[in-house]
């Protein structure tokens, strides 16, 4: 961000070597998801991140996929990773809900996660996860939060790196339902 009567800018410095996607929260905050599977909570007053969420998105193995009965050891409240290839776990797609504490991020392990963030970039807390098979290559929560829309794919939007072959690529809409404030009253 430019400081005009300065005349200086302040350099926003990512922990990961690349940046995939971001998107505002609000005027003061945005989300940003890396290629290393971090999910980074920014404030426009800080160079670096006020919270990072490493291996936001762990690639699993289809044999753990099969396997709902089984008691998985897990990390951020999913699955710890097993051997996939790394371009499962990069975050691909972050989306905020404006002015809310609503967020998600997709990427190619399986589930679009939404998120729930903390007032003054004090951190993120996963809320749930909505299943989708394929690379999540873009997200949008509607404006009132009714609904999320993700553009899968087979391969990633940006090369062929990576692969799901039981994936269709399009469109895919999840009806949300979200508490209002008002019915805590």
């Amino acid at each position: 961000s430019w400081q005009i009567p300065e005349e200086s800018q302040l350099v926003f410095r990512a922990p990961a070597v690349s940046l995939e996607c971001c998107c505002f929260i609000d005027d003061k905050e945005y989300l940003s998801g890396s290629d290393d599977g971090s999910l980074e909570l920014w404030s426009v007053m800080r160079k670096k991140p006020t919270h990072i969420i490493k291996n936001a998105h762990p690639a699993l193995a289809p044999s753990s996929l099969d396997s709902a009965d089984e008691k998985l050891p897990k990390e951020n409240g999913i699955c710890k990773p097993q051997s996939l290839s790394s371009a499962h776990s990069w975050i691909s797609a972050v989306a905020a809900r404006k002015g809310s504490d609503l967020a998600a991020s997709g990427a190619a392990n399986g589930v679009v996660r939404l998120w729930t963030i903390q007032p003054d970039s004090k951190g993120m807390q996963p809320l749930f996860d909505l299943p989708l098979d394929g690379f999540v290559n873009s997200l949008a929560i509607a404006k009132l939060g009714r609904f999320i829309v993700a553009g899968v794919g087979r391969e990633p939007r940006l090369g062929k790196w990576g692969r799901v072959a039981t994936a269709k690529n399009g469109v895919a809409i999840h009806r949300l339902s979200l508490q209002d404030d008002s019915e805590d009253l």
